[in-house]
């Protein structure tokens, strides 16, 4: 009996902690070890294409709970919050509002591979006081273990 009461308990909190943290649905789609980032920003109106930035990186299993897997640093900028969190198959979408300054609207879509990923997002910002769009694709393969 206790062990039923204790199973059923485990069902009813289980859903309830991966809601508290919404990157959960990354778990076991990053694994930890050496990343490379590719990444490519464009902004409607540039006169020319901005260079491509390549970024090497140790991914920690907590930088996959803390939503920083896919960032230069491993860092979710402070004073932003996540919404519309949604996981199909290896896709997943997600809308990030940043309330600091920049002040900034991101919503993003990231695809995995077996040991990759492709990341699109499109981000609305006000710079300034002047209103710009960017947009960024960035491609995250595995490399191999962290470098010590």
């Amino acid at each position: 009996m206790k062990r039923t009461l204790a199973a059923a308990l485990c069902l009813l909190i289980a859903p309830a902690l991966a809601q508290d943290n919404p990157f959960s649905g990354f778990r076991g789609k990053v694994r930890e070890g050496n990343w490379e980032y590719r990444m490519q920003m464009e902004m409607p109106g540039m006169p020319m294409k901005m260079p491509e930035q390549v970024v090497n990186r140790c991914v920690m299993p907590q930088d996959v709970d803390k939503g920083g897997f896919a960032s230069k640093d491993g860092k979710v900028p402070d004073g932003c919050t996540f919404s519309n969190m949604k996981f199909a198959g290896d896709t997943a979408t997600w809308t990030m509002n940043c309330v600091k300054d920049p002040k900034m609207k991101v919503d993003s879509n990231i695809v995995f591979g077996k040991d990759s990923f492709t990341m699109k997002q499109k981000m609305e910002m006000t710079e300034q006081g002047q209103p710009m769009t960017m947009n960024q694709t960035m491609l995250g393969r595995y490399t191999g273990p962290c470098k010590k």
